[in-house]
């Protein structure tokens, strides 16, 4: 499985205001737009990008995060990050695609699908947040704090710190025997690369995290009426839920891949993204 040998180039997609920086794998089909979780980037997506088997794949940063220049408003919704995808896939796709999100990332993949069926072939959600509305308003308070520059260096600590405790604990703040989730750290020097992205957009981090706590998830997933995946993984906090929506969605299947203590590998994901699109 993959084409690690094609190489990924970077761009930047001019709109009006503003630029959005896109990662590129060449490659044949129908496209794959690949949108990455919160709090890092694309970075994070290219070992699953150079997984993806021959398909020409297209990695947006979300505004505010990795490369990508902040979204004008204060409080930048779903459907913003939906507009920023959309007209990046307008600049960068011939015809329609298909859509792979990541938590932040299948929220906007679900808005985009749900606004823009003519852009949207098939759809893979890995990790949709289907939470109460008390699970809603803790994690709105808690999960995602503003963070500033501090004249001593504090954020940069603090965004390592964030990062770590994001991969031992779920919620991160809980740091009960619990809560811990059992599979382990990165290489220290993967973990480096996404405390990275994360200082880059240190001030505006947390954006799409608020934007994803106040989505109407339940009622946009009827809207989607394109073939989807649930892509449910067995070590994720949110793959439970993900397997759950399938009863929302006009034509899902749902898959469960991987262990209960560690995540799946990359060309695993890979393999039941490319099943199901050749489906």
């Amino acid at each position: 499985m993959g084409a690690s040998g094609m190489p990924l180039r970077r761009h930047f997609v001019d709109l009006d205001d503003r630029q959005i920086h896109v990662r590129v794998r060449g490659g044949i089909g129908p496209t794959l737009v690949v949108l990455h979780a919160s709090p890092g980037s694309s970075a994070q997506m290219v070992p699953l990008m150079q997984a993806i088997d021959d398909r020409r794949v297209i990695a947006p940063d979300l505004a505010g995060l990795g490369d990508s220049d902040a979204h004008p408003k204060a409080l930048p919704t779903m459907a913003d990050f939906a507009s920023d995808s959309a007209a990046a896939i307008e600049r960068l796709a011939d015809g329609p695609v298909d859509l792979y999100g990541s938590h932040t990332g299948a929220c906007v993949a679900t808005e985009l699908a749900a606004t823009r069926p003519d852009l949207v072939r098939r759809v893979v959600l890995d990790g949709v947040p289907l939470w109460s509305d008390a699970e809603r308003a803790e994690l709105a308070a808690r999960y995602a704090p503003a963070v500033q520059p501090d004249p001593y260096g504090a954020h940069l600590l603090w965004a390592h710190h964030y990062c770590r405790d994001q991969l031992l604990f779920w919620p991160w703040y809980d740091k009960s025997a619990a809560a811990a989730r059992c599979i382990g750290l990165p290489p220290a020097r993967e973990l480096h690369r996404l405390v990275v992205e994360v200082v880059k957009s240190i001030e505006t981090y947390h954006l799409g995290y608020h934007a994803a706590f106040a989505y109407p998830i339940t009622e946009r997933l009827r809207a989607v009426m394109q073939p989807t995946l649930c892509l449910s993984t067995k070590a994720d906090p949110l793959g439970l839920m993900t397997a759950r929506i399938a009863t929302l969605l006009a034509d899902a299947r749902v898959r469960r891949i991987g262990d209960d203590d560690a995540l799946p590998a990359p060309d695993h994901v890979a393999g039941a993204i490319m099943d199901f699109l050749a489906a």
